[in-house]
C-alpha cells in the first residue's frame, strides 16, 4: 500500500523543473483553513471574464512537455502534415490542452504547433524563449556553478533554436523594458497571416515555471502587459514549487504559505503575482517501497486554501513518467496510479489536470524513464502502455470533470486513516453524512453557487493498489442519491442514476476499483 513515508524530492537538492526546462534549451527560464465550510461564492468554481481557457466548459486536460518540433525539410505542408499527425495523437489520448515546450518555443515550431492546434480542437499555452528569456535571463556561460554545466541533450541538440533575445535581455538595464519589448513584438509577429493563419487556439503565454519569490515583481509585471497586449482573454500562465522544495534555493521565503502568500497577495504585498489560476506541481510516487512523497495531501490542502481565498480556480499535475537524479527516484505510475492522483486532486477542488510529462524528456542532470510517448533511438514517438493508461483516465476525467468544473469545494476529509497524513482533516459527522464505516476513503464534497438544493460527493479510494468498500449513512437532510455512471446518457457523456439506499437510518456503499472514485449527487430538496 503507497503509505505516507518519503524523504527529498526532485526539489530539494536535486535538479528542478525550472532547471530542467533550462537544460532542455527551451531559453532561461498561513495556517490551513478548516476543511468544513467555505462561503457559496469562494473560488472553486470558475469565474466569470478573464481567461476564456477559465470559462470553458471543457475540463481542462493538459500535456505539458508536447510532441518536439518536425525537422525544418521538406515543405512547409509536409512539415504541417508531420505536426497534425503528432497533436492528432495527443488528441486521441483525451488532452484538451497543450502547454508550449519540448523545443516548441519560437516561431516557426509555434505556427505548426498552433495550426495543429486548431485542426483538433486543442488549446495552446504559447511558449515563447525570448519571453522566458527576458522574463528570466539565463547567466552568462562564465558565471555558471559546476553542477550547472550540463552537456547538451540530444533533445537539445536537435530543437534548440538559440534566442535572438539572449544578449539583449541581458544587457537591458530595465528588465521591464525587455518585457514590454519582447510581448508587443510577439503580438506583432502572431498578427502576421502569412506566418500565422488560425490562432483559434492560442489559450494563454507561458511565463515561467516555479519561480522564486525574487521573480515576483517582474512576474506580476510581466502578466500584466500580456493582458495589456492580448486582452483579458489569454491565460498568463504560471506554475510555483512544490510543498517540499527548498525554502532558501527554490521559495526564497520563510515556507511555503509565506511563499504563496506573497505569490497570491496584492493587498499585502504589492509585487504579489496574484494570477488568475493557481498551479501547482507535485510528483508524489517515490521508488523506494512504493511510498509516496509525506506532503502530498498537504500540497493539495494548501493549494486549495489559497485557492478558495483568492477566488481563483487551481491546477494540478499527474506524475506520468519516472525519474531519478540528485533526489530520491520517483517510479514509473502504472494505470491505478494515474486514476489515483486525478482523483485525490479532484476531492481537493482541482480544475485542471496537468500530465508531467506526455513526451518523454531527454536526460538532462534528470535520468528520465518513459512517458506517454517514447524518444529513444527507432522507437522514437511511438506510444507506451502508459498512452492507453491515461487515454482512459481522461475519457472519464472529460465527463467527471465537466460536472465538477463549476462547482465550489465544500470540504475535503479523510476516513479510516490508521495515521491521518500531514495536511488532512479528519472526516466528521456533517449535513449531509452522519457516519461512514469500512475502507479509508476521502471525501470530497461540492454544491453548486446559490444553490442549496444538491450537493455533490466525490469518494476517492485511499489506496492506489487495492480496491475499498465504504459504506456511508446519511442524514434526514437527504432526500434521495444518485450515482453518476459514466457509460450512460446522450453520446455517452454519462448521466446519474438512482442508488440504492437501505437500513434504517439510510445507507448506501461505495465499492472503488483500484485508485478510482465514484461520484454521487445528494439531493436535499
Amino acid at each position: 500500500m503507497a503509505g505516507t513515508e518519503g524523504g527529498r524530492s526532485i526539489l530539494d537538492g536535486g535538479v528542478s523543473r525550472a532547471r530542467f526546462l533550462k537544460l532542455a534549451g527551451l531559453g532561461a527560464g498561513l495556517s490551513l483553513f478548516p476543511g468544513s465550510v467555505f462561503s457559496a461564492n469562494a473560488a472553486g468554481a470558475q469565474a466569470a471574464g478573464g481567461p476564456e481557457i477559465l470559462n470553458d466548459p471543457k475540463f481542462p486536460i493538459v500535456a505539458w512537455w508536447p510532441p518536439p518540433p518536425v525537422e525544418n525539410v521538406g515543405t512547409k505542408e509536409a512539415q504541417q502534415a508531420s505536426t497534425d499527425a503528432l497533436y492528432a495523437e495527443l488528441a486521441d489520448a483525451g488532452f484538451n490542452t497543450v502547454i508550449g515546450g519540448n523545443g516548441v518555443s519560437n516561431p516557426r515550431a509555434n505556427r505548426l504547433a498552433l495550426a495543429a492546434c486548431a485542426a483538433k480542437g486543442l488549446r495552446l499555452v504559447l511558449d515563447d524563449s525570448d519571453l522566458r528569456n527576458a522574463i528570466d535571463p539565463p547567466p552568462p556561460k562564465a558565471a555558471r556553478s559546476a553542477d550547472q554545466e550540463e552537456t547538451e541533450s540530444a533533445m537539445q541538440a536537435l530543437t534548440d533554436q538559440p534566442s535572438r533575445q539572449d544578449v539583449s535581455a541581458r544587457a537591458v538595464a530595465d528588465r521591464q523594458a525587455a518585457v514590454t519589448q519582447r510581448i508587443e513584438a510577439l503580438k506583432a509577429e502572431l498578427a502576421s497571416r502569412e506566418n500565422f493563419p488560425d490562432l483559434s487556439a492560442l489559450a494563454g503565454i507561458l511565463l515561467d515555471d516555479e519561480p522564486g519569490r525574487s521573480l515576483f515583481p517582474i512576474l506580476k509585471f510581466a502578466k500584466e502587459e500580456v493582458r495589456r497586449v492580448f486582452g483579458e482573454g489569454e491565460l498568463p500562465y504560471v506554475n510555483v514549487w512544490p510543498s517540499h522544495a527548498s525554502r532558501d534555493d527554490a521559495l526564497e521565503a520563510e515556507s511555503y504559505t509565506d511563499y504563496l502568500r506573497r505569490y497570491m497577495d496584492r493587498k499585502r504585498y504589492p509585487n504579489a503575482v496574484a494570477p488568475p489560476m493557481l498551479s501547482f506541481d507535485h510528483h508524489p510516487l517515490l521508488l523506494a517501497d512504493e511510498r509516496t512523497t509525506p506532503d502530498f495531501f498537504y500540497n493539495h490542502a494548501v493549494i486549495r486554501n489559497f485557492a478558495q481565498r483568492f477566488g481563483v480556480p487551481s491546477w494540478g499535475f499527474v506524475q506520468s513518467v519516472d525519474f531519478d537524479g540528485q533526489f530520491p527516484a520517483r517510479r514509473r505510475p502504472d494505470e491505478d496510479e494515474i486514476f489515483w492522483q486525478i482523483n485525490v486532486a479532484l476531492a481537493y477542488g482541482v480544475k485542471g489536470i496537468q500530465y508531467f510529462t506526455y513526451w518523454t524528456p531527454a536526460d538532462t542532470g534528470v535520468r528520465f524513464g518513459t512517458a506517454l510517448i517514447r524518444r529513444t533511438g527507432e522507437r522514437t514517438g511511438e506510444k507506451t502502455p502508459l498512452y492507453d493508461s491515461a487515454a482512459r483516465a481522461n475519457e472519464i476525467l472529460r465527463k467527471v470533470g465537466r460536472i465538477l468544473l463549476p462547482l465550489t469545494s465544500v470540504s475535503v476529509t479523510h476516513f479510516g486513516e490508521r495515521r491521518l497524513p500531514r495536511g488532512a482533516k479528519l472526516f466528521r459527522a456533517n449535513n449531509f453524512v452522519k457516519a461512514a464505516s469500512g475502507d479509508a476513503a476521502i471525501f470530497g464534497l461540492f454544491g453548486k453557487p446559490n444553490d442549496a438544493t444538491e450537493r455533490y460527493l466525490l469518494v476517492v479510494n485511499r489506496s492506489p493498489n487495492k480496491t475499498a468498500t465504504t459504506r456511508l449513512t446519511i442524514t434526514s437532510t437527504v432526500g434521495s442519491v444518485e450515482r453518476f455512471d459514466p457509460s450512460i446518457g446522450e453520446r455517452g457523456e454519462g448521466g446519474f442514476v438512482p442508488e440504492t439506499l437501505t437500513g434504517s437510518p439510510r445507507s448506501f456503499t461505495a465499492a472503488m476499483g483500484v485508485g478510482r472514485a465514484i461520484l454521487y449527487r445528494l439531493n436535499t430538496a
